[in-house]
């Protein structure tokens, strides 16, 4: 089981993008005069680097740092992560281990992950969902194109299965610190919560969850991580701004600076000419969860922020993108999720099922409206959820889909469909329009339907009161069932 996030979900827990050094950059051009913080030596806070406009290439060397250079690195572990232990309230349990590792090291670490990781391995498998929604091209190699990425955007990382943090020898060391700062905020949230056992959110090893509670878990999971990196940019900003004075509720303009920078990728070429899904999915974290931690950090202060987050997470992506909810516990109530493997069986089986957050709006919104704000969209989600499946009597590299949403408003509802409606040409060269109507009869209010014929089947959309239903390429009697259960 799975969902539209899961391979921003492994880079998450693999490395700290180089995302956090460009947002640096962005910094340094706006900051003031550097001045010594008080009770911090000026040394502690290496300044940003001198222009925002440096590309990639002028951060790394062909030849790795000296073993002095290692040495005061291999130091500035201990004195950054004191700064941040005192930033973020997080206690410092134990000392951090730390390791200079090569390039090769890295991508040799990268492979294997990607070869064992359990979400990786899905990678080959979620091709054909994300290319059912539109999101990745047709013949997009998503596993190779995912590798290159991470190959890329490896900027030092906390691996917290060895609890140790990782310094590249390729980077310039000033410019590896304040990667530092976010870093050793893993290491101390690692400490107080234990990173891998609280990313699970409660699933099990096997994977095992029944459709209810996976959708839970799932949604849980990337609302975890949003924090997590959220609470890292905090603390990496602050590091930065702290020869000013400064932190990130005392120069907004900078922490508005920084977040936009996150979106930009103009130094990560890789990044820049990926599909719009695969960067924003990787930018999410770090993005909105920045926005999250410092929408509480001003609200609640320091220790509801840090320490009183991770033991209190919020539920879903839709918290962690309107930090409101979270604040005054408006949590959305879950869909209600039949016995699904019986609804399309005998004809179909189950390929994959995920639940449909706030953020997975987002990413549709962000590749079907490229014009329009995803604000538009997003804040209005209530719900949803998606079941892909394979017919016994079609190539196994075509999938059907039923896709529920459910949204504050009979408004947004159709709102929504209508997006999704008038991309559907898109998806399915020659989709050939058919009168509203719904494919079935049934009993109860009319519904509002649009349908399409397609290469590969009918594609149904019918909105019911706040509620969307999306089924593609399914045959008229698992549709007839699919609406009788669903509404």
């Amino acid at each position: 089981m799975t969902d539209l996030r899961k391979p921003r979900r492994f880079a998450v827990r693999l490395v700290l993008l180089w995302l956090a050094t460009l947002g640096g950059w962005g910094i340094a051009q706006n900051q003031q005069t550097p001045q010594r913080t008080p009770g911090v030596p000026s040394q502690e806070h290496p300044s940003a680097p001198n222009s925002p406009q440096e590309d990639a290439d002028s951060v790394v060397s062909d030849k790795p740092i000296t073993k002095a250079e290692a040495k005061t690195l291999f130091r500035s572990v201990d004195e950054i992560l004191q700064i941040v232990s005192q930033d973020t309230g997080l206690p410092i349990k134990h000392k951090v281990k730390r390791k200079l590792i090569t390039r090769d090291q890295v991508e040799r670490y990268v492979e294997k992950r990607l070869e064992s990781d359990k979400d990786a391995q899905r990678l080959q498998r979620e091709q054909l969902v994300l290319k059912k929604f539109g999101l990745i091209p047709s013949n997009y190699d998503l596993h190779a194109e995912f590798l290159k990425l991470l190959r890329e955007q490896v900027a030092a990382f906390y691996d917290p299965k060895t609890k140790t943090v990782n310094l590249l020898d390729w980077v310039r060391p000033e410019l590896q610190r304040p990667v530092l700062a976010h870093e050793l905020t893993h290491a101390l949230q690692d400490q107080s919560i234990d990173l891998r056992m609280w990313f699970r959110a409660g699933a099990k090893d096997n994977g095992n969850l029944p459709d209810e509670k996976e959708q839970l878990v799932e949604e849980a999971q990337a609302a975890r991580e949003g924090v997590a990196e959220g609470q890292a940019m905090v603390a990496m900003i602050d590091y930065i701004l702290a020869p000013s004075g400064l932190n990130i509720l005392k120069a907004p303009d900078v922490a508005n600076a920084m977040r936009a920078s996150m979106s930009d990728g103009k130094n990560l070429p890789v990044l820049a000419a990926a599909p719009a899904y695969l960067r924003e999915s990787l930018l999410m974290p770090y993005a909105f969860g920045f926005d999250f931690e410092r929408a509480v950090l001003a609200a609640k202060g320091a220790e509801v922020a840090f320490d009183g987050v991770l033991k209190n997470p919020p539920k879903d992506t839709f918290e962690v993108m309107d930090s409101d909810a979270y604040l005054k516990n408006q949590s959305v109530t879950p869909l209600h999720i039949p016995d699904l493997d019986k609804l399309i069986g005998p004809d179909y089986e189950r390929y994959d099922f995920g639940g449909m957050g706030a953020f997975d709006v987002y990413l549709l919104a962000k590749q079907y409206v490229p014009g329009k704000d995803p604000k538009d969209y997003y804040p209005h989600w209530r719900g949803g959820y998606y079941l892909a499946a394979h017919a016994k009597s079609v190539p196994k590299d075509r999938i059907a889909l039923i896709y529920l949403s459910r949204w504050d408003s009979p408004e947004m509802a159709e709102a929504f469909a209508k997006m999704y409606g008038d991309y559907v040409p898109k998806r399915y060269e020659g989709a050939n329009r058919l009168p509203a109507s719904c494919p079935v009869s049934s009993t109860g209010p009319e519904c509002s339907g649009r349908q399409w014929d397609t290469s590969e089947g009918r594609v149904f959309i019918e909105i019911r009161g706040d509620q969307v239903l999306v089924v593609e390429g399914l045959n008229d009697a698992v549709v007839a069932r699919t609406r009788a259960s669903l509404f």
